[in-house]
């Protein structure tokens, strides 16, 4: 069977932190890749939900206080905390 390469790159903290589950699960990151190209074709999509991230409820709280104008003004940095 004939073979392509896929490069990308990846931060190095990344890279890191990937290639050590990998290994904790007995993969090596190419392994790791190739399960998930698997895993998108047998899915016919991403295998999970991709969401963007949701503020928490403490932040909805504020967001909708601003928008009814009930937020509180402070004079600057210091008098917020």
């Amino acid at each position: 069977m004939k073979t392509d390469i896929i490069t990308t790159r990846l931060e190095h903290d990344l890279k890191v932190e990937f290639t050590h589950i990998c290994a904790e699960v007995g993969l090596n990151p190419s392994q790791a890749i190739k399960l998930f190209a698997k895993a998108v074709i047998n899915h016919g999509g991403i295998p999970f939900e991709l969401k963007a991230k949701q503020p928490n409820s403490l932040s909805i709280q504020a967001m909708q206080e601003l928008a009814q104008g009930q937020g509180h003004k402070v004079a600057d940095i210091r008098d917020l905390f």
